[in-house]
């Protein structure tokens, strides 16, 4: 199947006109049904803006293998590339605290931190935050920070006290 043939497929998925395809990329609805009839050849440049507009897979378009439509976070990597990634962010974050998806006050990890205590909270809070918000450099940075914070032997005598105080509480 031609990429022409391959854009029709995904025009049509989308449920949108050839005039309604092309207003968001800026060009007419001819050279949409040129490029579908195989006519025209559309550019990278063309492909790239394509994905980001209709969230079309470019590998898709271009060989056919994949999936048709772009991962979400392939949308939101070409999102920021387009708007930039702080663009992004506080949309996003605007968009969670409008679903009431995390506190008013709070970071996007606030939602995960209900201890009580409002230091806690903010401690567990931040880690929540950067580790939702990381990539894997940011995830194992964090890790290491974590670990050397807090030993492994602490951890474990405490995991001791816990279970100790939890047999006595049985007996």
């Amino acid at each position: 199947m031609s990429i022409g043939k391959r854009l029709k497929e995904a025009r049509t998925y989308l449920k949108l006109t050839q005039e309604k395809f092309a207003q968001p990329l800026a060009i007419t609805r001819g050279y949409i049904a040129s490029m579908e009839n195989d006519l025209q050849e559309p550019s990278d440049t063309l492909l790239k803006l394509i994905s980001i507009e209709h969230g079309i897979s470019i590998a898709w378009l271009k060989t056919g293998e994949g999936e048709m439509l772009t991962s979400p976070e392939e949308a939101l990597k070409n999102l920021m590339a387009r708007f930039g990634e702080q663009t992004i962010i506080a949309a996003f974050a605007g968009l969670l605290k409008e679903h009431n998806l995390i506190m008013p006050n709070g970071g996007l990890g606030s939602r995960h931190a209900a201890t009580g205590d409002p230091a806690l909270n903010r401690m567990v809070g931040t880690l929540c935050d950067l580790w939702a918000a990381g990539d894997d450099k940011i995830r194992n940075w964090a890790e290491v920070q974590f670990d050397l914070a807090i030993p492994h032997n602490v951890i474990e005598e405490l995991q001791k006290k816990q279970k100790d105080s939890g047999e006595s509480q049985v007996s």
